[in-house]
């Protein structure tokens, strides 16, 4: 006997009224629509990818869905306050970029908003802030994209959410396309830590070309100069960018005395290390001109790299030296001074790099070690009941 075929499932679509206040949301916050891309064949949902053209406003092309919101999707209990269950999604790709094309050079970025559209459907599971797909492969020949992350539309704040007349919410969220070890570094970090790593421009526009936010040595990395320096000039401040050294410089100066750096380090580097120890080189420029300004756990023994990931920690909940490098800044300022808008929430980037600095940074770091020998022993904190 034949197995009779199980019933296609009836497509999952917005009522007339709800298509029509995407629509106008879509116009009113992202441009007017003057082509639509349909599938030949729907499955689950009814979608559609709405283009909106360069403009003077928006000089590339903006896409976005519209029908993936048709489909209420399980969100977690504690997290439905936070998050509407229906979403669509929006991509922009540069004003060169040739939608008439058909090879898959020119079509991955369609491809890409169909498949993740129907992801809540077909595993049974919700789409939010900061989560990622990987899809193994690169999406083209011609780029290394092969994941990607959704955070909210860059597109100003209004076009996040669209009210419909039942005053349920459609939340739009930007797809952001991931290379391999950005998206290692997300897993590891947090969505949060890789958009900091990001320019506006970068999460908002596609290029091909865009290069890694993340060295491949990531894992490796515990800080960079250039990552705090690049902010005096971001943030226009009146302070030295060499001040972004500073915090590196004096944690770096604890584990030399300490005795935790490596042999081949220390073999490689004899003569520098002894004319920081002497005061004859500043350290700072020790960590910019030798070490490329970058702090990393290859030049650690083993002892050393387990008190980083202990303490150095930028994402960490509990005491950690980027939180202790603030501490110090709003002991040494006090407390309004920190918080005034001379320093732009920078306050660390002012203290005076001297011998004070550095006698005031390793109180905070004595301590940490402290807690970091007994939590070595206990296996757990010294305030720990």
């Amino acid at each position: 006997m034949a197995k009779k075929k199980s019933a296609k499932k009836p497509l999952e679509l917005y009522t007339d009224e709800q298509q029509d206040a995407i629509f106008e949301h879509i116009e009113k916050y992202f441009g007017e629509i003057v082509n639509v891309f349909s599938e030949k064949t729907s499955e689950y949902i009814d979608l559609k990818i709405n283009v909106i053209p360069p403009n003077r406003k928006n000089m590339y092309y903006t896409l976005v869905t519209s029908g993936m919101g048709a489909h209420i999707m399980k969100i977690p209990k504690e997290l439905k306050k936070k998050y509407p269950p229906r979403a669509e999604l929006v991509l922009c790709l540069p004003p060169d970029w040739d939608l008439d094309r058909e090879e898959v050079e020119y079509r991955w970025p369609l491809k890409l908003l169909s498949l993740l559209s129907r992801i809540p459907i077909e595993e049974d599971a919700w789409l939010g802030w900061g989560h990622s797909v990987d899809y193994r492969n690169n999406f083209a020949s011609n780029t290394e994209y092969c994941s990607a992350m959704l955070i909210f539309s860059k597109l100003g704040e209004d076009s996040f959410e669209c009210t419909l007349p039942d005053n349920e919410k459609v939340i739009f969220y930007q797809v952001v396309p991931l290379h391999r070890n950005e998206l290692e570094f997300k897993h590891i970090n947090g969505a949060a830590a890789l958009v900091e790593k990001f320019t506006s421009k970068q999460l908002k526009i596609v290029d091909i070309e865009r290069p890694s936010v993340i060295p491949d040595n990531f894992t490796e990395i515990i800080d960079t100069v250039e990552s705090h320096s690049k902010k005096v000039s971001e943030k226009k401040l009146d302070t030295l960018e060499i001040n972004g050294a500073n915090h590196i410089s004096a944690f770096l100066q604890w584990v030399i005395e300490h005795n935790m750096i490596n042999d081949d380090f220390l073999e490689f580097f004899d003569e520098d290390i002894e004319a920081v120890k002497s005061g004859e080189y500043d350290i700072r420029k020790f960590l910019i001109n030798s070490l490329g300004g970058e702090f990393t756990t290859e030049i650690l023994t083993e002892k050393g790299r387990d008190f980083v990931h202990f303490y150095y920690d930028f994402y960490c909940e509990l005491p950690s030296y980027p939180g202790d490098v603030d501490n110090m800044a709003k002991e040494y300022f006090g407390e309004e001074k920190y918080d005034s808008d001379e320093f732009n929430d920078e306050a660390y980037l002012f203290v005076p790099f001297n011998e004070e600095y550095i006698t005031m940074m390793y109180k905070y770091i004595d301590k940490a070690y402290s807690d970091f020998l007994y939590f070595k022993k206990h296996n757990k904190l010294p305030d720990e009941k």
